[in-house]
């Protein structure tokens, strides 16, 4: 076992060797010929760059004109299904019981947490049944105006703030690194050096 513990630390030693010794030439280009790291960086760019998922961010599956020909069926059953967890919510479940028999609480403090914990959840599952009910039967009997809801959601959580903001921080930090690239070349430089030197005290 021991054997295998040498083999693992060594090829460790020499991976991070590999990794070290890229950075140490790296950070000499951007020390010496920044043109040329910035040149390098755009190629990685290429490869990892946001703008390659954005065709699949940005990919249009339209999901509205397809439930709105089946509404009836799909309507009723997510209509059914949040009546029926309504009820169960309303009427048959007990939260003392479920919490004498699930969650065992020992002491007062801890049964009255948990009753508090219970109920809020109980009622928040509730709440949302009924909000389940009123855009079921809403898109049942006007599906117009779900479409027109449905519309409003899609525009507010898109993808493309998140895309715009991610792009500019990309891209502003290419710029201040190139800005300040003898500070950030130096610093790179000394620290993969030390680390170069450290590596190969521990190889010899």
């Amino acid at each position: 076992m021991n054997i295998v513990y040498e083999i693992l630390i060594d090829t460790g030693l020499i991976l991070v060797f590999i990794l070290v010794l890229g950075a140490f030439c790296y950070s000499a280009l951007i020390l010496f010929k920044p043109k040329a790291a910035l040149s390098l960086n755009g190629r990685f760019n290429s490869w990892f760059s946001t703008e390659q998922v954005d065709d699949t961010l940005d990919m249009h599956i339209d999901t509205n004109e397809l439930m709105l020909k089946n509404r009836w069926w799909v309507g009723s059953l997510f209509l059914a299904g949040a009546l029926f967890t309504l009820k169960y919510l309303l009427m048959d479940f007990d939260a003392k019981n479920f919490i004498s028999l699930v969650i065992s609480p020992s002491g007062s403090a801890a049964q009255a947490f948990s009753e508090i914990i219970v109920i809020s959840i109980q009622w928040l599952f509730a709440f949302t049944s009924i909000v389940g009910v009123a855009a079921c039967s809403l898109f049942l009997v006007n599906p117009e105006a779900f479409q027109r809801f449905s519309h409003k959601m899609d525009t507010e959580y898109s993808t493309e703030v998140l895309k715009e903001n991610a792009d500019t921080v990309y891209t502003a930090l290419d710029e201040w690194v190139m800005k300040n690239h003898i500070l950030v070349g130096l610093s790179l430089f000394l620290g993969s050096t030390y680390l170069v030197v450290v590596l190969i005290m521990a190889f010899s």
